[in-house]
C-alpha cells in the first residue's frame, strides 16, 4: 500500500458565474490541476445538481448543505478544490479575491487504492483540551454617519443690455412769410410816409430733448433653503456562531462518518 498523503478540500460558493470562471482561471495559473477541482451549478444547472454531485457526501453540517443547494438554485456556482496544506492559503486568497463565500474546509486522506472501510472525513482537526477554554463569539454593528457633499448650485450674473426703443413726438416750427401786393390809396396818418423804420421777426422751432430715468422694476432674491429626508440603509453585518456537536464514545473526536 502506498503512503498516505493528507489533502485539504476547500468548498466555496460563488454567486456570479463570471467570478467563478475568473477564480478557476487563477487556480490554474497557481498550478492547480483541473482533476483536483470540482464545479457544480451555473445558469444551466438543475434544481438537484448539488444532490447529484460528489460534493453531497463530504460530511458537512446540514446547514452548510442547505446553503449550497439554495445558492445553486439561485444560479450560483460551487467550486471544491482538493490541495495540499501548503496550497490552502493561496487557494483561499484566490477565493477571497473573487468574492467567494467559503462554506467548509474538509481534511481527507487520499490513497492510491480504493477504501474498503467507510470513509472518515473531519471538517477540522479536533483539539484535546483540558479544563476550560473561551470561544469568542464576534458580532458586527452597523455604524451610520453622514457627511456634507457638494451638489452644485447656481451662479447669478447681472449685465447691462441695450434694447432699441421708438417714440413719436410732434415738433412745431415757425417760418417767416413775405408777400408784396399792389395798393393804390391815399396816405393816412397811420402811414409813415417818410422815415426810417426797422422791423425784426424771429423764426422758432422745437427740437427733441432726451432724458432717461432709471426705475427698479423687479428684484431677484437669491438664498438657500434646507430640507431633511429619511434614507433607509440596507447592508449586512456578520457574526460568528458556535455549534456544539455530540461526539459518540467510539468515534474519533471532531469527525463525521459516511458509508
Amino acid at each position: 500500500m502506498s503512503p498516505q498523503k493528507d489533502t485539504t478540500t476547500l468548498v466555496c460558493l460563488f454567486h456570479h458565474q463570471d467570478h467563478a470562471e475568473a477564480a478557476m482561471h487563477d487556480l490554474r495559473q497557481a498550478g492547480i490541476d483541473d482533476s483536483l477541482m470540482t464545479t457544480v451549478g451555473g445558469p444551466q444547472a438543475g434544481s438537484n445538481a448539488f444532490e447529484a454531485s460528489e460534493l453531497a457526501s463530504l460530511g458537512m453540517p446540514d446547514k452548510d448543505y442547505d446553503h449550497l443547494k439554495q445558492g445553486i438554485r439561485d444560479g450560483g456556482v460551487v467550486i471544491a478544490v482538493e490541495a495540499s496544506p501548503k496550497q490552502s492559503s493561496a487557494i483561499e486568497n484566490i477565493f477571497q479575491k473573487h468574492s467567494a463565500k467559503q462554506i467548509d474546509e474538509v481534511v481527507s486522506t487520499k490513497r492510491e487504492e480504493p477504501l474498503a472501510a467507510p470513509l472518515v472525513v473531519a471538517p477540522a482537526l479536533a483539539e484535546n483540551l483540558e479544563g476550560e477554554t473561551a470561544i469568542p463569539v464576534v458580532e458586527e454593528d452597523l455604524v451610520v454617519g453622514k457627511r456634507q457633499v457638494d451638489q452644485g448650485g447656481v451662479r447669478v450674473y447681472r449685465r447691462v443690455v441695450e434694447v432699441p426703443v421708438q417714440e413719436s413726438v410732434s415738433l412745431r416750427e415757425e417760418h417767416i412769410v413775405m408777400e408784396r401786393r399792389p395798393v393804390d390809396r391815399a396816405v393816412s396818418e397811420s402811414d409813415v410816409a417818410f422815415g426810417n423804420r426797422t422791423i425784426e421777426l424771429t423764426e422758432t422751432a422745437e427740437e427733441v430733448v432726451l432724458a432717461k430715468n432709471a426705475r427698479v422694476v423687479e428684484e431677484v432674491l437669491v438664498g438657500k433653503t434646507a430640507s431633511e429626508h429619511v434614507e433607509t440603509i440596507h447592508d449586512t453585518v456578520r457574526h460568528t456562531e458556535v455549534e456544539v456537536e455530540e461526539v459518540l464514545p467510539n468515534d474519533t473526536p471532531g469527525t463525521y462518518k459516511r458509508s
